[in-house]
């Protein structure tokens, strides 16, 4: 991924896991100090395959070098499950700014 961009992650749930069964959903990229949530309308369910898009605003506070993904989710019942941590490498980007 690159830092100051878009990235849509696409992050697959276990098997076991019915989506329809999820009350509330998590992508959680952690670098250092810098920890980016997104939930609602950020993130799109499709299956088993979840879709979680940052924004520039987001990315452009990263810095080359190794970050973590992960997914968290709760059932209605108040339950909680997460998925396994990836580890992703940000790499540079020469326009470290927000642009339209």
């Amino acid at each position: 991924m690159v830092q100051a961009t878009t990235p849509t992650f696409v992050m697959t749930l276990p098997g076991s896991v019915d989506p329809e069964d999820i009350a509330h959903i998590y992508f959680s990229l952690v670098q250092n100090t810098v920890n980016i949530m997104k939930t609602g309308e950020d993130i799109t369910i499709d299956g088993q395959s979840v879709y979680a898009t940052l924004a520039q605003v987001d990315t452009v506070r990263l810095i080359p070098g190794a970050a973590k993904i992960q997914l968290n989710w709760t059932y209605p019942n108040g339950s909680r499950a997460c998925s396994q941590i990836v580890q992703i490498n940000i790499t540079e980007n020469l326009l470290k700014e927000v642009v339209e």
